[in-house]
């Protein structure tokens, strides 16, 4: 669902393209800036639907990338989450429950299992969501540090080799490398979803600029009751 911001920019951007239209009817239309003359404002008003466009685009690319990573360790067949049990009862059928090997790994799945994931926010740049970010975050790097520890721990047993392929180092090295490739994405889709956001902020507040300034412009030359003032004073 499209949020109340995205429909307010939305009408603003409209707005701004009503004005444009407006304006280039104006006979002797002649701003003293250059920024405010019909061209101008075209060309601006596309770079402001370009920044919409592309706000949109990361909008999306962090959704699927959080979606990605909470899948790769939670509710999914091959999830993190999945694998502890299996990685447990190898150890022990190999080693032993009471053995030092499983005591070690066993401490570790102890950890993180007790380490709560986070759900990602769906908007990381509001201000009353970034603490919720940066919980979800450390969560989700903490898990991934335990996974990283019991890996470490399996490499420390020769003996370890387990039937299952995906219980066997190579395979649990992939997976543990693709945890950090998953946590290193949804970091970048966080920083590009808040620049672009930084620099639409800074459009529009020029669009706010600019609009004012040909409203006051209009006002001086066509007059306070004229068709053409009436026609955009209300923008």
């Amino acid at each position: 669902m499209t949020s109340t911001s995205e429909n307010s920019f939305g009408a603003k951007l409209r707005k701004a393209q009503d004005l444009v239209s407006y304006i280039s009817g104006f006979s002797n239309y002649n701003p003293p800036r250059q920024q405010e003359t019909v061209p101008a404002m075209s060309e601006f008003v596309n770079t402001i639907i370009e920044a919409n466009a592309s706000e949109t685009s990361l909008r999306e690319n962090y959704k699927r990338a959080v979606d990605s990573r909470l899948s790769a360790f939670r509710n999914n067949t091959g999830s993190v989450e999945k694998l502890l049990s299996p990685i447990k009862g190898a150890i022990e059928s190999q080693y032993g429950r009471k053995s030092t090997e499983s005591a070690a790994i066993n401490a570790t799945i102890k950890k993180m299992r007790a380490t709560k994931i986070t759900k990602s926010p769906t908007d990381p740049t509001k201000e009353t969501k970034e603490n919720t970010a940066s919980q979800s975050e450390r969560s989700f790097g903490s898990a991934t540090q335990f996974f990283n520890d019991i890996v470490s721990t399996l490499t420390q047993f020769p003996e370890y080799d387990p039937s299952s392929e995906q219980l066997k180092l190579a395979s649990l090295q992939e997976t543990a490398s693709q945890l950090t490739t998953l946590n290193d994405t949804v970091a970048q889709k966080v920083q590009q979803l808040k620049s672009i956001r930084a620099t639409r902020l800074s459009l529009y507040a020029e669009l706010n600029d600019r609009v004012q300034r040909i409203k006051s412009y209009v006002k001086s030359q066509y007059g306070t009751t004229s068709p053409e003032y009436i026609l955009i004073k209300g923008l």
